[in-house]
């Protein structure tokens, strides 16, 4: 039993993710941060991502989930690699984005949301994990 509850509450691991849901977790975290503080976070987004696209969808999911999340969804601080239960469940749609299951999506989403809202944050979240994945596949352009 106490194994059972450990595992219940123990906080997963950013680590564990593939690197698309690793910027989606942590660009989630910053957007929340900088709506809090009154700051756009669309130009640090851009130049983490290093493709405005990627940074716009991913603001756009970030912004969908804070809209359509039965609760405020919970963040660590941005220098964290645990995981709240909400940045887990984003991690696991994301995976689930990255291989195109919705099914997956829809059954991990399924007790907290309504099936057309979660549809809805799995084609966010199937743009978002596109649009990081093209952003990598670019050469990388340093500034002068």
């Amino acid at each position: 039993m106490a194994k059972d509850l450990a595992s219940l509450f123990a906080f997963r691991d950013l680590r564990a993710y593939p690197l698309a849901a690793v910027h989606i977790i942590m660009a989630t975290r910053l957007c929340i941060l900088f709506g809090q503080a009154g700051r756009d976070p669309l130009p640090d987004l851009a130049v983490r991502m290093r493709s405005m696209d990627a940074a716009r969808r991913v603001e756009r999911l970030a912004r969908a989930i804070q809209q359509d999340w039965p609760d405020p969804f919970l963040i660590h601080r941005p220098c964290s690699v645990r995981l709240t239960p909400d940045e887990a469940l984003l991690g696991d749609l994301v995976v689930a984005a990255a291989q195109g299951d919705d099914a997956t999506a829809i059954t991990i989403l399924r007790d907290m949301l309504p099936a057309e809202t979660a549809q809805h944050l799995f084609e966010s979240a199937i743009a978002a994990t596109a649009a990081i994945q093209l952003a990598q596949c670019q050469p990388h352009r340093p500034s002068l």
